[in-house]
């Protein structure tokens, strides 16, 4: 499913200078194409964000269903939280998450999941990033559509699990005047780097970085979908580390 290729050392220099790299042609061609199909036709989504400084799951479809005043609202708590610190809406299908509880079916998403999971992909990161100690890795999709962002964050977690993170860049024919791109903010606050959605593309970067996905612009009409996920120490590490 990962296509094959010849410049994991230019990658790897990349990654070591900047943090980050920008992997194109990732996938096979065929599965590529799988995956966007089965993004472009998923209807099980949740529409995700904070209010009241907690994470919020609800139904997209009945989101989509409410009358204007009650989505009004509802924006309305979204903007508050995002003027006072972190905040993000967009649409999720949590799909390691529905494998571990026996409901994952679509093939192509078990495959993806499967490839992510697997040695090949686990091994090129730890190539990539020059870090032995990846040996697990999580994934969801994603679709951001018109009013959608993801604020400023680091992607830092407690348990210091995580040590990169990736993105499976699915949408095709997406302009940067879309909005929807993945910023890259240095300490002075100015965005050292932004990277728009290119389809069969992988953003890859080390944890913890400042990003964010700026705001999808209000008049777009189709939506940025992409396989995202952590990749973490592996069982043997996360022990050893725990012990040292």
């Amino acid at each position: 499913m990962l296509a094959p290729r010849n410049d994991v050392d230019e990658l790897a220099a990349v990654f070591a200078r900047e943090g980050r790299v920008l992997v194109r042609d990732i996938l096979a061609p065929d599965f590529a194409h799988a995956v966007l199909s089965t993004a472009q036709a998923w209807t099980e989504w949740n529409l995700v964000t904070r209010i009241g400084g907690e994470h919020r799951a609800f139904d997209a479809r009945a989101m989509m269903e409410l009358p204007s005043g009650r989505w009004t609202e509802f924006l309305q708590l979204v903007h508050a939280e995002a003027r006072g610190g972190f905040q993000y809406l967009y649409e999720r299908y949590p799909i390691e998450d529905r494998a571990r509880a026996g409901q994952l079916s679509d093939p192509v998403l078990v495959d993806a999941l499967a490839l992510v999971q697997g040695e090949a992909f686990l091994a090129l990161l730890r190539q990539i990033t020059a870090d032995p100690t990846i040996g697990q890795a999580d994934l969801q999709l994603s679709r951001y559509r018109a009013g959608h962002f993801l604020s400023l964050h680091d992607d830092s977690d407690q348990g210091s699990l995580r040590r990169a993170a990736f993105v499976f860049n699915l949408s095709p024919a997406w302009s940067p005047d879309y909005g929807g791109l993945l910023q890259f903010v240095a300490g002075d606050g100015q965005v050292a780097r932004a990277i728009t959605p290119a389809f069969n593309t992988l953003s890859l970067f080390r944890v913890p970085t400042l990003h964010s996905v700026s705001s999808v612009a209000p008049y777009v009409d189709r939506a940025r979908l992409a396989l995202t996920g952590w990749a973490r120490l592996s069982a043997d590490s996360w022990a050893n580390e725990r012990v040292a």
